[in-house]
């Protein structure tokens, strides 16, 4: 994953980091299957899809524990 698209995927929303998590493992799964009939010819295209996946699940809980944070200061804040 290039610098522009970790870019891209930090301004995501949770819902478009799922789908795009859900996307990925999909892939992972397509690329698995054809390296294992040997058509993929790129077979370090399976370890690159890995860890764009990897990128994506930090990002995706990086928000859900900043979303979390917010609720309770703003819990606290009203008390």
């Amino acid at each position: 994953m290039k610098k522009n698209d970790f870019i891209q995927i930090k301004g995501l929303d949770i819902k478009d980091l799922k789908d795009k998590a859900k996307a990925q493992r999909s892939e992972i799964e397509k690329l698995t299957m054809d390296k294992n009939m040997k058509k993929l010819k790129d077979i370090k295209q399976v370890s690159k899809s890995k860890k764009d996946l990897a990128q994506v699940l930090t990002v995706l809980r990086q928000k859900e524990l900043l979303s979390q944070l917010e609720s309770k200061v703003k819990e606290s804040g009203a008390k």
